[in-house]
Order: C-alpha cells, then structure tokens, then sequence
C-alpha cells in the first residue's frame, strides 16, 4: 500500500500554490537570508523598506508586489513580470529591468537613472515625478505611459513605441527617439532642445509650446500635429512631414 501513498503524496504536492509550498530559494529570500532568487513566484509579496541592492530577481514572477522605498539599486530584474507591482519611491539606479512586462506597473517617485529598460513591454505605467535621467528604454513598448513631472533628460529610446504617451511639461533635452513611434503623444510646454527625433513617428501628437531648438527632425513624421507656439529654432527639418500639422504661427503647414 505504500506505492499508491507515495504517489498521492507527490500529486498533492504539485498541486499546491507558492504560498503553501514555497521553493528553499523563495523562503530564504522572503527570510532576508539571500538576495539571489532569479525566476522565483513571489506575486503580491510585499518587499516594501528592503534592501535589494544588486539582487538577482531575473524571470521572477512579480507581479503585484510592493517595492515601496526599497534600494533596488543594480538589482537584476531582466525578463521578470511586473506588471501591476507597486515601485513608489523605490530606487531602482542602473537596475537592469530590461524585456520585463510592465502592464499598470507604478513607478511613482522612483528613481531609475541609468536604469536598462530596453524591450520591457506594458500599458498605462506610470512614471510621474520618477527620475529617468540617461536611462535606456531602446526597443521598449511603453503606449499609453505617464510621465508627468518626470526627470527625462539624456534618456534613449530609440526604436520604442511611446504612443499615447504623456511628456507634458518635461524636461527632455537630448533625448533620443531616433526612429521611434510616438503616435497621439502629449509634448504640451516639453523642453527637447537638441534631442534627436530622426525618422520618429509623430503624427497626431500634441507639441504646443513645446521647445524644439536644434532638434533633429530629419525624416520625422509630424504630420497632424499641433505645433503652436512650439520653438523651432535651428531644428534640423529636412524630410520632415508636416502635412496637415498646425505649425507655430497657427496655420496649417502649406506644401
């Protein structure tokens, strides 16, 4: 009778949640023994007031928790799920967060200078008040994201699709957006004095006072976009479409 005991056992284990059988890596990093856990379940665990710095939490599933004011400094977050986790006020400088999902993910007041968020892919994140400054977000898909009173300067993102995006009043300069989709965005009083938009996507966007000068505008398409009282001064134009765009004076573009 042993036999079909043991195989009862290991059925009934399998089928038990994170929360019921956790992994040894999974107990000892929620213990604070360890700050290594790649690909671990901890979805809704609260690691609020940790410190994380440099952590290994690659492929980990995220999603859901609560990383309020922890240093997760170099941490290793590559291809984890974050979506809807909870980053308020975190540090996250040179953290390596590239390819994660992002959906609803809060990134209020963090701090993610110098941060890799190349390829990570998420809707409606919110970025407000964070600190951006030289991070990396090339290849990433971020529509619909909120990054009102954030810190953007230096950043790079080139062939990312930011459509629908809010940059209200940011200050953005050198930024690069080089061949990127930007679609619908919000640039309204921007500061993108010299930033490189060459070949980017632009249509329909809001750029109202925003500030272009020296802007690289080559083969960018700002085609229905509004441009009133933007500032085009020594802006780099040649290829740009601006067909139908309301252009700084007020008037549409005319061919």
């Amino acid at each position: 009778m042993r036999q079909p005991i043991g195989i009862a056992l290991a059925l009934l284990l399998s089928t038990l949640g994170p929360a019921q059988a956790q992994s040894p890596d999974t107990a000892a990093f929620l213990n604070g023994e360890t700050r290594a856990c790649p690909g671990c379940a901890l979805a809704g665990a609260d690691l609020s007031d940790r410190s994380l710095a440099g952590a290994d939490l690659s492929g980990a599933d995220l999603s859901g928790a609560f990383f309020f004011q922890s240093d997760l400094s170099n941490a290793k977050l590559a291809g984890a799920n974050l979506e809807a986790a909870d980053f308020t006020a975190a540090k996250l400088s040179a953290a390596d967060l590239a390819d994660t999902r992002l959906d609803n993910t809060v990134f209020f007041r963090s701090t993610l200078s110098g941060a890799s968020l190349a390829g990570a892919k998420g809707e409606s994140v919110n970025f407000r008040r964070a600190i951006l400054s030289n991070a990396h977000l090339d290849g990433a898909s971020l529509r619909f994201a909120q990054f009102e009173d954030a810190r953007f300067g230096g950043v790079k993102a080139t062939n990312a699709d930011f459509s629908g995006a809010s940059f209200r009043q940011l200050n953005m300069q050198r930024v690069d957006f080089t061949g990127s989709t930007i679609e619908g965005a919000d640039f309204t009083a921007s500061n993108l004095e010299g930033g490189v938009l060459r070949g980017a996507n632009l249509a329909h966007s809001d750029l109202f006072g925003a500030r272009l000068i020296a802007a690289d505008l080559t083969d960018a398409d700002l085609s229905g976009t509004r441009l009133v009282s933007a500032n085009l001064r020594d802006a780099v134009t040649e290829g740009t479409n601006w067909q139908d765009a309301l252009m700084p004076d007020g008037s549409y573009y005319q061919h």
